[in-house]
């Protein structure tokens, strides 16, 4: 499916013009709100075909249409956000609306739509308490868990889905929307710069929560977008218009606006987090380093700095390694050089071995800044011009200084450079010297250690390839003092690579110290003992004796891997060292590592490598003038893809000869022994001593066989074509790719001796195998040694597959922190270096693909495979991934193998074997020839289904696995492939010209003949294995499990362009009534796809083709465009005119032009005739089910009670078989079927009869689809009574399974299908008098069932039903108005039915406006007098209210009410919500308001909180800000006003870019008189309220808020008297007024400052101080209100206190710290 939606996305630009009307005809009729798969699909195929670059004006309103009827859907949103950004991005220049090719209003909804995706947290609770934070209590304003319900209904319309990343759609549509309006602004721009305002709090750490990540990928997206279109736009072909491009004015507003919510989340408190906030980082410092630098680098040195917070400086220096490359680039951001050095000291603390983290994040900051830039110490060579320094202003350090002040203080910073890299070694070393002990099992690199060992290494390799000569030789003796000073036996690996890298930077050098040193050491230990105790196990244990040999070893074979022609300068040590090394070494780790000296030294001479990663070509870098006193200027500047001057390292002739002499020095020696030992009859030596002698023997020819992999590139072996596999036909040859081989002139003497080299090799391997199986098949560790080298031999030609992944992880690891938009490779140069040589591995790689056989190279598969199933586990694992991997690499190896597995099945093989070949058919590549080839299929399918004789567990559990990973990959693909051949001509000759017509014509017709005569044995095989496994299925001595998986081979199996045989029937009917519910269900399937088959050949009338090509076509299907289906769905019957429609989706959204449509059958049968080749099988299923004796059995099962592990449910399964039985036999079948059906209904008791009932009368009334009238009326009358008993008998256990019943009944039915049902479930009257709630209840389920199946063709019965649902909304019961509030809402919900008559209407009505919000939002006349009654009555039951409200009509009323609107605003249709939202309201208001029902209260609250969720259409939103304020300032009950509060905060967050500016002040306006409320609690609320309105939007009117309630504040409360009698205090005239106007501007001035937690903007500081003189006010709510004030603002400007407090004077300050210190030492 996936490759499909690649093909569709890539075809995609070529539809022609014409398509788009084309595509939208084929989709748009599928469209229905009233399915989610439906949708969803509908919309898939919409997003995946249609064209986005042309026509898009013609359809883009429709598609914010379809986005208005569809709601709280996070795979739709995503969708349709996907496809416009998509549009955006490609349409730039079209388009004359507003913003291009979208109008306002459109992209404000794509605005509102992002707000939800990210599913923030609103509102403050209704008790007035609150965080500053704005997360705390509320509501989500995302999705929920119903959104995460509806996608789930979804299904396989998933499938159809883009995979877009929402964000990354919404930034690209935000980005590329971004243009020039009249005014030089841009309107996307000012949105977003409105939604990151409205959004800000969330992003601080201290808020932290699951929408953290979500909206820092939101900025880092929109970052990356922003700098991808910035340099798309710089391009000189850039086709964008001038007027529409993007500006630097609009570049720098971009980073001004995600600058301040970038620095707070940068510190987040997980890795996701931090790693997206990195990313926008370094993305904004391509656009802006001047902006982002200098504030980021104030917050990174102090967090490097700290000892305490140790998260800060892990997340700084992971900031570092992300943005050293704009920060140290010259050409980019001259002013970041002087900043090199203290970070670089300020990061060598982080490399710390007991925070590994750390260590990795200074680890790759150092190599990432260091990587492009050389490390001179330019003070050595010049003097810096001092006079410079006099334009550096030392209190301003962020000024912008000249270009050569900045080269001056680069130059000046060098100086320390040296100080720096004696830190950093002295770090590295002691890292070494803490290493934890290395665990042998544990050498692949799996632990932290040894990913911060690997990152050290790379860094110190970065280091060295960058130093200039002095610094090198300054960094060779520290490193040659570490290393002959001590011996660490817990870092001998970590040394060696260590010295690896110091040798690669300088070979010449490193060589003249290094081996001369290890030598020395290596011969001194070796003539003392070293390594001579005897061990050969991959287990053993190092002697502690043999550390310093080990030491200077490792050093020794690491520093040869890295000399080049070096090397020969010290060949004759090399070839003495190692010879005493072969002599004397007797230990595993002497012998391996004897061995890896010798492929060092080869591969060191004959591999091609480049010789130098520096940062600088060497041109340059070789120029001394320029290093010593210019270098500074091209810090951070890119290598140049076109001209890198690699310089490779190629074998010269002098190597060449080196590497033949010694390869044959060695070599030769070794393969001597070898032989005689494999001819020794007999030794003196003792087993443990031969086992030595031929691990060290091995050893030494696995190396030579490594290091010489390059030498010449064949194995010396002609490639001689094998026996021509028929199938496969013409062998063509691969060219192989050139990769510079040592030896590759035919006439050169050494080429034919080299060549001859490796065919010996390859004997003498095979050889080697022969004789372990045969005499030392114990060996097991020289056996895996010797797999290895077979695995080296065939398939690691060059490089082997572990180097390579390392080598392409590491480029891609370094790659992707560099990686910016567009930056078209401008990586540094030591990353493009890379590339070259993993390209050149690569191609290494690629030689080694799609070889020829040889019987050499078979021999040694052989060997492989034998192994693969030997007697020891441990040896066939090794052998049976090297086989694997192996097998790969050669064309038809398969053939090879498979036929030997599928013998080692048999049971005449041993348990070992077979269940080496069961391991090896786990392997994907393996089994595949088992899957496709029908060579292999029967054989390997009898033999899996034969596996009974073993019965290990082990072996058992093997073969389920097989059996399972066979069916799920299995794929019945025809065995012939239909072409016309008139046009094979047409079709292929002008891809051959050259093809002359005669040859050509022999070339096909010899072909043909073969694929022919190829598709009549895999026929025949097919039909054979058939036969074999029905003789399986009923042989009674096969084990049962063995029995059921060949019936589920049957299953599978299964083909339609195979006939149905006979005995295929008998084994399906006997499979249903098999004692086994696996067999049973097996048997269902085998039955509904057999009688399936039946009907699609006999429709064919023979002709297999249709089959092939799906064109089978039921005879009385029709095409129809008749536009009167709603009307016409309710006539009855007519067998001559009646046309059905089945598919619910026609004609609700659009009409199609034609549709398929059904005639009414007028025969006995569907079928004229049956297939005469599936007679046999039809004529067995009508005797069996026409036989009473088949029906008691099959009802008996059916009827059994289910154990607990399978699902208690309606199956769909057992009534599609039902449906097929009566569907092909009509009502044969009824006779013997009827006492049975009966008997079942009548068992209303028994649950599982109920189920049973039910799956078989879904089944037959779904089956009675083609049935002619006559037939049809007969079997309704025998149906109508007996469905009355079984839905009078439902009982709360049997509810679901006839529910589910109905739905499976009516699902794409046309009405006329199932009248009668209809009629049954619509004439179940309801009782308001009964007491029994369920089964009133009931009959409302059944009705609701009904509803969902038919969709919107059941609006004819909404007249008929909702005045009685509206009569019985004060019913008593809470079960019945639950359900009555469902039916409600689905029946509203069908009401709306678009039904345009065609697609180009459609789009014409839609053109008409910008489609946003076409969805209805008002009443009909004829609903507005049903809502006008209800609200009526619901005025006088309330009115009627005496006593306790709980049981009251109206209490029961308002109650169901609740229900019907908590299910409209909970599901995803809006079209029967939207109309009901306004006139409810401020009932539901009062109904939260009453205090004696907390249902009531607790359900209108719930209710009130959806209303808010919901997303509005524009047309409504003026309405609704009406009734909120109305209910603001007319409601006499404070609860009400308190309680409208937090939904108007909902509210106003969703709606945000949806409403005006005059709305927004008027809402402001209300909200800021409510804290003149007399109630204490409205006052707070509505402070909280009031700051999040201007938290968001309404920022230009804090001034003139401030001077309002700076007024307010500066009231005079008159002083209370005491009174002389009493001695209470008395409250003189107008105290309270006074309190309360004081308490208004105190709580307004409050808000303000609530609003801006983290920052502290100018107005701020002075109100404040204003603040702190009202706190010695009388009035206990104003001290108490500003006491808080100022404790939250201290919590939330704790952390950036030491630059907030700068906002302040001294005297600010010194009243501000009066009112922050607590004033008593206790508190």
């Amino acid at each position: 499916m996936a490759s499909v939606l690649r093909l569709v996305e890539y075809a995609q630009r070529f539809f022609s013009v014409k398509s788009v009307d084309n595509i939208l005809s084929e989709f748009l009729p599928h469209f229905t709100t009233h399915s989610i798969p439906e949708t969803i699909s509908s919309q898939g195929y919409l997003v995946l075909f249609l064209p986005v670059e042309q026509q898009v004006e013609s359809y883009l309103p429709t598609v914010f249409s379809l986005w208005s009827t569809f709601t709280l859907s996070s795979v739709y949103d995503t969708q349709f956000t996907y496809l416009v950004a998509r549009i955006a991005e490609l349409n730039v220049n079209k388009g004359h609306s507003d913003v291009g090719l979208f109008t306002k209003q459109q992209v404000k909804s794509v605005f509102t739509t992002g707000l939800r995706m990210m599913n923030l947290p609103v509102g403050s609770r209704s008790d007035g308490s609150y965080s500053g934070s704005g997360a705390a209590g509320g509501a989500s304003t995302g999705y929920g868990s119903a959104g995460l319900r509806i996608d789930a209904k979804a299904g396989s319309s998933l499938l159809l889905r883009k995979k877009a990343e929402k964000f990354k759609s919404l930034a690209q549509f935000i980005v590329y929307t971004i243009m020039a309006d009249q005014g030089s602004k841009s309107y996307s721009l000012s949105l977003l710069s409105d939604m990151i305002q409205a959004i800000e709090l969330y992003y601080h750490p201290s808020n932290h929560g699951t929408w953290s990540y979500f909206l820092t990928s939101f900025a880092r997206h929109l970052a990356a977008e922003f700098l991808k279109r910035w340099r798309e736009e710089e391009e000189p072909d850039c086709e964008t218009a001038k007027e529409r491009r993007l500006t630097p004015e609009f570049r720098r507003e971009l980073v001004l606006i995600l600058r301040p919510v970038t620095y707070l989340s940068m510190f987040g408190k997980d890795q996701y987090t931090v790693g997206a906030s990195q990313s926008t980082l370094k993305y904004l410092s391509w656009l802006e380093p001047s902006l982002i630098f200098p504030g980021l680098l104030e917050r990174i040195y102090p967090s490097l700095e700290t000892l305490t917070e140790t998260h800060r400086t892990s997340s700084a220096l992971s900031i570092l390694a992300d943005i050293s490359l704009p920060l140290f680039s010259r050409d980019h951001y001259p002013a970041g050089a002087k900043h090199l050095l203290p970070l670089l000291h300020l990061a060598i603390p982080g490399i710390d071995l007991n925070d590994p983290i750390k260590t990795i994040a200074s680890l790759m900051f150092i190599s990432t800044s260091l990587m492009s830039i050389p490390i001179f110490d330019l003070t050595r060579y010049t003097s810096p011009d001092h006079s410079l320094s006099d334009h550096i202003d030392l209190e301003d350090p962020a000024a912008q200084l000249p270009r050569t002040t900045e080269d001056y203080l680069a130059q000046c910073t060098t100086a320390q450079f040296e100080e720096w890299l004696a830190k950093f070694l002295r770090r590295v070393f002691t890292i070494f010297d803490n290493l934890p002990q290395e665990n042998r099992k544990k050498q692949s690199g799996s632990t932290m250690e040894a990913g911060l060992t690997q990152m050290l290494l790379h860094a110190c390799d970065i280091v060295f390839g960058q130093l200039s000569d002095e610094l090198y030789d300054m960094a060779l003796r520290s490193v040659v003092d570490f290393v002959s000073d001590r011996v660490l036996p817990n870092a001998v690996r970590a040394a060696g690579l260590l010295c690896d890298t110091i040798t690669s930077a300088n070979p010449k050098k490193a060589g003249k110290i290094l081996i001369p040193l290890c030598i020395t050491h290596i011969q001194t230990e070796l003539e003392h003992g070293a390594a001579s105790t005897v061990s050969h196990s991959a287990s053993s244990n190092i002697v502690q004796s043999d550390s310093t040999f080990h030491w200077y070893q490792n050093i020794l074979l690491s520093v040869v891997s890295a000399m080049g022609a070096e090397v020969l300068v010290y060949q004759k040590e090399i070839i003495s060292i190692t010879e005493m090394m072969i002599q004397h070494c007797r230990s595993r780790r002497g012998i391996m590592w004897t061995g890896k000296l010798i492929r060092s030294t080869l591969n060191t001479v004959l591999n091609v490598y480049p010789k130098d990663f520096k940062s600088l070509n060497p041109s340059v870098w070789n120029d001394r003038q320029f290093m010593t006193t210019q270098s500074h200027q091209v810090w951070g500047q890119p290598g140049d893809p076109a001209q890198l001057e690699i310089q490779w390292h190629t074998p010269s002739e002098a190597e060449k000869q080196f590497a033949l002499d010694y390869l044959s020095r060695f070599l030769t020696l070794c393969m001597d022994r070898l032989h005689a030992l494999m001819n020794e009859t007999s030794t003196s030596q003792s087993s443990h001593d031969l086992n030595n002698e031929l691990c060290r023997h091995l050893a030494i020819l696995r190396n030579c066989l490594m290091g010489s992999a390059t030498m010449v590139g064949d194995d010396g072996v002609t490639a001689d074509i094998m026996e021509e596999d028929e199938d496969e036909g013409e062998v063509r040859l691969i060219r192989a790719l050139e990769v510079g081989y040592a030896f590759t002139d035919p006439a050169d003497p050494r080429t034919q001796q080299a060549r001859q080299i490796r065919k010996s090799m390859g004997e003498l391997i095979h050889q080697l195998f022969t004789f372990f199986r045969t005499k030392r098949e114990d060996d097991v560790e020289n056996v895996k040694i010797l797999i290895k080298i077979a695995r080296t031999y065939l398939c690691e030609r060059g490089v082997e597959k572990s180097q390579f992944d390392r080598s392409k992880n590491g480029y891609s690891y370094a790659k992707n922190i560099g990686r910016t938009p567009l930056c078209k490779k401008r990586y540094p140069r030591n990353l493009l270096v890379r590339r070259a040589y993993n390209h050149h591995l690569l191609r290494l790689r690629q030689n080694v693909q799609g070889r020829l056989r040889t019987p050499l190279y078979d021999s040694i598969l052989s060997d492989l495979l034998a192994m693969s199933l030997g007697s020891y586990a441990e040896i066939r694992k090794v052998s049976q991934i090297a086989l694997a991997a192996t097998a790969r690499c050669f064309r038809g190896s398969k053939q090879l193998i498979v036929p030997v597995l599928i013998e080692a099945l048999q049971p005449s093989d041993s348990s070992d074997r077979m269940k080496g070949a069961l391991y090896l058919f786990t392997h994907r590549s393996i089994l595949h020839p088992c899957l496709r080839d029908w060579r292999f299929i029967p054989d390997f399918v009898i033999s899996l289904c034969s596996a009974q004789h073993q019965d290990k567990l082990t072996i058992q559990e093997l073969i389920r696995k097989v059996f399972l990973e066979y069916i799920s990959q299995f794929n019945s693909f025809s065995f012939r492939v239909l072409c016309d051949d008139s046009q094979v001509d047409r079709w292929i000759q002008p891809i051959s010209p050259t093809v002359t017509s005669s040859d050509f014509h022999a070339q096909v017709r010899a072909i043909q003949s073969k694929v022919e005569a190829r598709s009549k044995k895999q026929i025949t095989a097919y039909y054979q294995l058939i036969e074999s496994l029905l003789g399986f299925s009923t042989n009674n001595r096969i084990h049962w499990r063995f029995a059921t998986m060949a019936a589920n081979f049957i299953e599978v199996f299964l083909r339609s362009d195979a006939k149905p045989s006979d005995s295929l029937a008998l084994f399906a009917n006997n499979a249903i009534l098999s004692e086994l519910p696996t067999m049973r269900r097996i048997g269902v399937s085998a039955t509904i796809q057999l009688l399936l088959y039946i009907k699609q050949r006999s429709f064919v009338r023979g002709d297999e083709d249709k089959l092939i090509r799906q064109e089978v076509r039921n005879p009385l299907k029709v095409k129809v465009n008749d536009q009167n289906l709603l009307t016409q769905s309710y006539q009855p019957l007519d067998a001559q005119k009646s046309i059905l429609v089945d598919d619910a989706t026609v004609g609700w959204y659009v009409w199609p032009k034609t549709y398929d449509g059904y005639k009414v059958n007028t025969k006995d049968s569907l079928f004229d005739t049956i297939d005469p080749g599936s007679l046999g099988a039809y004529k067995v299923f009508e005797a069996k089910f026409t036989s009473p004796g088949y029906w008691e059995q099959l009802c008996s099962f059916f009827s059994e009670e289910l154990n607990q592990k399978q699902d208690d449910r309606f199956s769909s399964s057992h009534a599609r078989l039902f449906t097929s039985i009566f569907q092909t036999f009509v009502d044969l079948p009824l006779k013997a079927a009827k006492p049975f059906i009966e008997a079942l209904v009548e068992a209303s008791d028994q649950k599982s009869s109920q189920r049973a009932a039910a799956e078989i009368l879904g089944g037959l009334i779904r089956g009675t689809k083609h049935w002619n009238i006559q037939k049809l009326k007969s079997v309704w009358e025998w149906l109508t009574p007996l469905l009355n008993t079984a839905f009078t008998g439902i009982t709360p256990d049997s509810l679901t399974y006839w529910e589910s019943c109905i739905r499976y009944m009516a699902t794409k039915r046309d009405p006329r299908r199932i009248q009668p049902l209809i009629d049954i479930i619509i004439k179940a009257e309801m009782d308001p008098t009964s007491d029994a709630a369920f089964t009133e209840s009931r009959k409302l389920l059944l009705v609701r069932a009904l509803i969902v199946s038919i969709q919107w063709k059941f609006q004819p019965y909404n007249a008929q039903l909702l005045p009685i649902y509206f009569d019985h909304l004060q019913h008593p019961y809470k079960q019945f108005r639950e359900v009555i509030g469902g039916n409600i809402n689905e029946l509203l919900q069908i009401e709306w039915i678009p039904a345009y008559p065609s697609v180009e209407v459609l789009l014409k009505q839609n053109a008409v406006s910008d489609g946003v919000g076409n969805v209805p939002n008002e009443l009909t006349p004829t609903q507005a007098i049903q809502v006008n009654h209800i609200l009526h009555k619901l005025d006088v039951w309330r009115q009627d209210v005496h006593g306790l409200t709980a049981s009251s009509d109206y209490a029961h009323a308002s109650k169901s009410i609740l229900c019907w609107l908590h299910d409209a605003l909970s599901q995803w249709r809006v079209a029967g919500t939207l109309p009901y939202v306004i006139p409810f309201l401020h009932k539901v208001f009062y109904m939260q308001d009453i205090n004696d029902d907390q249902d009531l209260q607790m359900m209108a609250t719930k209710v009130l909180s959806l209303m808010a969720q919901i997303n509005y259409p524009p047309h409504m939103i003026p309405k609704l800000i009406d009734q909120f304020l109305m209910i603001l300032t007319t409601s006499s009950s404070w609860h009400t006003r308190i309680r409208a509060l937090p939904v108007l905060q909902i509210f106003f967050f969703k709606h945000l870019f949806m409403m005006t500016s005059q709305e927004l002040i008027r809402i402001m306006e209300v909200i800021s008189q409510m804290l003149l409320d007399s109630q204490i609690e409205v006052r707070q609320l509505a402070s909280v309220t009031l700051g999040g309105l201007v938290r968001c939007s309404q920022r230009e009117a804090i001034q003139s808020l401030l001077d309002q309630y700076s007024i307010k504040t500066k009231t005079k409360i008159p002083r209370r008297k005491r009174d002389r009698v009493t001695g209470k205090n008395v409250e003189p005239a107008g105290f309270a007024e006074a309190v309360l106007q004081k308490h208004a501007g105190v709580l307004g001035i409050s808000c303000l400052i609530n609003a801006f937690p983290y920052e502290v903007p100018e107005w701020m500081p002075p109100i404040l101080c204003e603040l702190a003189d009202c706190i010695s006010d009388p009035a206990a709510e104003i001290q108490s209100t500003i006491r808080k004030t100022f404790s939250d603002f201290r919590r939330t400007h704790s952390d950036t206190w030491h630059e907030d407090m700068l906002k302040f004077n001294e005297d600010q300050l010194s009243i501000l710290n009066d009112m922050l210190i607590s004033p008593s030492y206790y508190a």
